[in-house]
């Protein structure tokens, strides 16, 4: 395989620039999509950009600085990455999903919804590149996709006529969702019979609704609460084998993976990377960090690892940064 594995130690100790005070300018780049107000939000370095990155965000109902405002969890990783890679020369455009507490906001109901459908999110993404471009015409632009961001990344860069110089996954999984779902409920509970979690997720693989004894297995209360458009969407999303859609993006890519992420695995990276067999992919592994890239402490529950509010680590900037040469 054509890849190099970049080493978390190594990129923290290229990152003075980032420990001095940010030099940056921020404006709005909220954007009107099929009906619906999508904030957003731009970086610029003070001189001129080396590059541009498109941060795409994750799953759930994140505002554009990568805050969850409906759980009052507030990691900032996307304003922390877009702050300190402005301060490495590198301008950014961060947008928030559709949900509540995100800032988006319905305009038009019917055109409004498209977005019930994952594919839409490919349209956003397509959208926002414009809208980056715009802001930084003559900078190499470079599409980071964050855990579900990052299979959203990979359908739009295997697209054709992009114009984009290389792609990014930040936390990507390896795993289909419900496959995640499934490891992350063994995780909560070790030992537990996944026989009717396994019978749900053949159900909603085929379009069939939650059966009477899935509705009452609190194993699965989360799934049987949300609305029968929530389900589909959860099947739609999880039609993407990620692993083959990263496959099918020729453009050079890098990993980054947190070594104590408890969302996304650490193992998934490499299958990720072993799908790309020999395209051109580099990993940068840094064993300290979470899914959010704030240093966890070893042993910390899932919990209290994703409600962590410190800075994210300079040094998955860095890496970034030096990637993009």
């Amino acid at each position: 395989m054509n890849r190099r594995t970049l080493i978390a130690a190594a990129c923290a100790l290229a990152t003075p620039a980032i420990a001095q005070e940010l030099t940056m300018t921020e404006e709005d780049a909220s954007l009107l999509i099929d009906g619906v107000h999508i904030p957003g939000r731009i970086a610029r370095p003070a001189g001129a950009a080396k590059a541009s990155v498109l941060i795409l965000p994750g799953s759930l109902f994140v505002d554009a600085d990568g805050d969850f405002p409906a759980w009052n969890v507030r990691p900032h990783v996307y304003r922390d990455l877009a702050h300190q890679l402005a301060a490495l020369g590198v301008a950014s455009m961060r947008q928030a999903k559709i949900g509540p507490g995100t800032g988006s906001e319905t305009i038009d109901a019917e055109r409004a919804a498209a977005h019930l459908h994952f594919e839409e999110r490919v349209v956003v993404a397509r959208t926002a590149v414009v809208r980056l471009r715009e802001a930084a015409p003559d900078a190499p632009l470079f599409v980071a996709g964050h855990s579900e961001g990052a299979v959203v990344a990979s359908l739009l860069c295997a697209g054709a006529n992009e114009g984009i110089d290389g792609m990014i996954s930040l936390s990507g999984p390896a795993l289909r969702l419900l496959d995640i779902m499934r490891a992350q409920t063994a995780a909560m509970m070790p030992g537990a019979d996944m026989s009717g979690f396994d019978t749900a997720a053949i159900d909603i693989r085929e379009g069939l609704p939650l059966s009477d004894a899935a509705r009452a297995n609190p194993m699965l209360a989360g799934l049987a609460q949300m609305p029968p458009q929530a389900v589909a969407y959860i099947r739609e999303v999880d039609a993407v084998d990620p692993c083959a859609a990263i496959a099918r993006v020729s453009l050079r890519t890098l990993l980054i993976q947190g070594g104590r992420d408890q969302s996304v695995t650490p193992e998934q990276v490499d299958q990720l990377a072993a799908a790309r067999a020999d395209l051109l992919t580099e990993i940068a592994r840094f064993p300290e960090l979470q899914h959010f890239y704030k240093r966890a402490e070893p042993g910390l529950d899932a919990m209290a690892s994703f409600a962590l509010t410190t800075d994210n680590d300079p040094a998955v900037a860095a890496a970034i940064a030096r990637w993009i040469g």
